[in-house]
């Protein structure tokens, strides 16, 4: 060996082999220990973004439309609840009788790895505040209660979210939920019960939520409210995790109970149960610190003659509890991110369809507004053309402006039949009338003109108003179509919308009024009863012949011509002829022209309105 002065000396083969194991024991505590930081770094890198992922989601208030894998941690008053999520967190949360938790608390834990310091946030609504020191949590947490849920005991649905980062704390994010209650107390709403029920609900019914039911051990757990509302959600407990609090408080004798609940045994739970023994409030008031109270309850686990099994069994203690969850959480995450992906996509398909509608952008530069102002109006123009050219693109179910107008017009054609279809007797009336009125010389079975024109006149006249009113129709569905084109371009432009759907309604007026003057004259020169002898000839002997083929066959029709015939009544009979004859050549005018003029008014108002956006 070597001495202090540097010279030989003889060796002591005990000393040396204590030295050599010392060194040993030095190095491989030295690679034990690079090895954990090693498995740290390796954990914190996979497990860290997964959690930090559903937390910016969160943040970013993705829940609102989408599921978000979470614990929410539930009870009943008293039942250890906030004590469980102090040891979690290793600060001070508010605690006490009643409800004291008002509002969900989303409890965010970071370990540090390399850093010793502690850090806390506190953040709800569009408020924020950095937290140095973890005995001021617990007043920021009140603080923000009351300037969410006001300074009694009513609760809120609204979010407040609580950051701890710490080198002694886990991985993990919680949210905690008000404590289920039955009776109001002080000011609270008569309905305080189904209130606090309702907000648990909200949270524990999402199947990307992990509940987490803290009950107390010296309490029957087939009675208690918090299980009791996880099975209603999660009739298969197949994410609902127990956790069972206050030991120390279990009756002697009831021991094995609780283990044998702890066990999974009495009221089944696939991810079973665990146990922890938190500070309670002699030991607050001994000023007993987290840490103290953490080795405080593995010395109570196992010391224990029947709690020491499940201290083995890893079912035991904070820190067990700690691991647990993370595990969970994490599995939970890497589980429902393929679930997450798909909707987050099929969301943003729907959102992105749902903005195209709007269009883009008002550009911020003036050149550039300029452009965009004339691209509004051509595509304004190319849909306004599209329209009129009868190809313009129809929804499900919808139909075409020219197809819609063809049935209108399929309508009017409906009512001229009918008019000239009117009942046979009323007109025999009339011929019979006009017949003992204006027969002059003529002798019988010549057919007396002035009767004949009187009624044609007669008929005429009946389609003028039912003609003006057709059209009001058909300019009415023109311009409506023109107005949703509008507002289909310019919705998001108000004073743009504004301006074209006024000048499609001067346009419509001023050309609906051409076009019903259009119409008026038509009808006029109907009044004149007059058609080419040819086109006359041919519809009188088309008639002549169907009724002589009719009255070879001995068969009656449903006109009064072959009754006439027999009766005797030649000049009733020749009137009817003629009236027949002149009805196949006169309906197509008032029908046609009727038409052109819808048409030449549709053409015009595209053609000024137009003109007029420009």
């Amino acid at each position: 060996m070597v001495n202090s002065k540097g010279k030989m000396t003889d060796s002591d083969p005990v000393s040396d082999h204590l030295l050599l194991n010392g060194l040993a024991d030095k190095a491989e505590k030295n690679q034990e220990m690079g090895l954990e930081k090693s498995l740290c770094s390796q954990y914190e890198e996979k497990v860290r973004p997964c959690i930090d992922l559903i937390d910016s989601l969160r943040a970013l208030g993705v829940e609102q439309d989408l599921a978000l894998p979470a614990i929410a941690v539930i009870g009943d008053q008293s039942s250890g609840k906030s004590s469980v999520l102090e040891a979690l967190s290793g600060v001070a949360l508010p605690r006490g009788s009643g409800i004291v938790t008002r509002c969900p608390l989303v409890l965010k834990l970071k370990k540090l790895m390399n850093e010793d310091e502690w850090r806390g946030k506190v953040s709800y609504q569009d408020f924020e505040t950095e937290i140095s020191d973890p005995s001021e949590v617990e007043e920021a947490i009140n603080t923000a209660q009351n300037a969410i849920a006001g300074e009694g005991l009513g609760i809120s649905h609204e979010l407040i979210n609580l950051e701890v980062s710490s080198p002694h704390v886990p991985d993990l994010t919680l949210i905690d939920l008000p404590g289920i209650t039955r009776v109001a107390v002080g000011n609270q709403p008569a309905d305080i019960g189904r209130q606090t029920k309702q907000l648990i609900r909200k949270y524990i019914v999402k199947q990307e939520t992990i509940n987490l039911v803290v009950v107390p051990c010296n309490v029957d757990i087939a009675t208690t409210e918090a299980l009791s509302m996880a099975q209603e959600v999660d009739p298969d407990g197949d994410r609902t995790i127990g956790i069972l609090t206050k030991p120390d408080l279990v009756d002697r004798g009831t021991e094995d109970k609780v283990v044998d609940v702890a066990q999974n045994l009495v009221c089944h739970l696939k991810k079973g149960y665990m146990v922890v023994k938190c500070r309670g409030q002699q030991d607050i008031q001994d000023q007993l610190s987290l840490a103290e109270a953490l080795e405080k309850e593995r010395v109570f686990f196992e010391d224990h003659p029947h709690f020491r099994v499940l201290l083995e069994e890893g079912r035991a203690t904070v820190p067990c509890l700690a691991d647990r969850l993370t595990t969970e959480l994490i599995m939970h995450i890497c589980k429902s991110l393929p679930l997450l992906e798909n909707q987050i996509k099929e969301n943003h398909e729907k959102i992105t369809e749902e903005l195209q509608k709007y269009g883009s952008d008002v550009p911020e530069d003036e050149h550039e507004k300029m452009f965009f102002l004339i691209d509004k109006i051509n595509a304004f123009n190319h849909d306004i053309t599209s329209l009129i050219q009868g190809e313009e693109s129809v929804g499900e179910g919808e139909s075409r402006l020219f197809t819609k107008i063809r049935h209108e017009f399929h309508k009017w054609s409906i009512v001229i039949e009918k008019k000239f279809q009117k009942g046979y007797k009323a007109i025999y009336k009339e011929i019979e009338k006009f017949e003992n009125r204006y027969r002059g010389r003529e002798l019988p079975g010549f057919v007396n003109y002035k009767t004949f024109e009187i009624i044609i006149k007669q008929q005429i006249r009946e389609l003028e108003e039912p003609a003006v009113d057709m059209l009001r129709t058909v300019t009415d569905m023109v311009q409506l179509a023109f107005a949703n084109i509008s507002k289909g371009n310019f919705d998001e432009f108000f004073n743009l919308y504004r301006t074209t759907k006024s000048k499609i309604e001067d346009i419509k007026f001023e050309l609906e009024n051409e076009a019903e003057k259009s119409i008026r004259l038509h009808f006029q020169m109907e009044q004149i009863v007059y058609c080419q002898d040819q086109i006359y000839q041919r519809a009188l002997q088309r008639v002549r012949e169907r009724v002589s083929e009719d009255e070879k066959r001995n068969k009656k029709i449903n006109s009064p011509i072959s009754e006439e015939v027999s009766s005797g009544n030649v000049s009733l009979c020749e009137i009817l002829e003629h009236l027949l004859a002149y009805r196949q050549v006169s309906p197509q005018a008032p029908r046609k022209g009727g038409f052109r003029s819808l048409s030449f008014s549709c053409g015009c108002l595209s053609l000024s309105l137009r003109v007029s956006v420009w």
